[in-house]
């Protein structure tokens, strides 16, 4: 099969099944409360909200939000920089480690539970494609025009 069939395929199986993939990408998503609960848990350095807002791709005023939330739920706590009194430092509370970790392994379980169902060859292609898929985009290669 050539790409531009391959194209008009994963157009249709686009198309055909919107809803499905949508629960994937919801699944998948990492822009959320939890995302960046999970991501904030892996950093090993000093974290501001700039450092959400560029790894994450989000506004300003998406991230106040999500912080917000994050610390009426007592997940996090910002502390005043002791170099830049300007900046808060973002912490997770002994809470929000506890919740991070729980949803990491619930994530990792959902994952193994895909690949278990896809067998060892298939989930090794699948993880090695969407590699490669990744490296693309970061690359420059876009998805659609509307990616644009």
């Amino acid at each position: 099969m050539d790409i531009d069939s391959m194209a008009v395929e994963l157009s249709q199986m686009h198309i055909d099944n919107a809803k499905l993939l949508t629960q994937i990408a919801n699944a998948l998503s990492m822009s959320g409360e939890m995302g960046v609960l999970l991501w904030l848990s892996q950093q090993k350095s000093r974290t501001y909200a700039t450092d959400i807002i560029k790894h994450f791709g989000l506004t300003p005023g998406r991230v106040a939000n999500i912080l917000k939330k994050l610390e009426q739920r007592q997940l996090i706590v910002r502390h005043e920089d002791t170099v830049d009194q300007r900046k808060f430092c973002i912490l997770l509370t002994k809470k929000g480690v506890m919740y991070a970790n729980e949803l990491y392994s619930q994530m990792n379980d959902g994952h193994a539970r895909i690949l278990a169902a896809l067998g060892q060859e298939d989930a090794s292609e699948g993880l090695r494609i969407l590699k490669r898929v990744i490296t693309l985009i970061n690359n420059g290669v876009k998805l659609h025009t509307a990616d644009s």
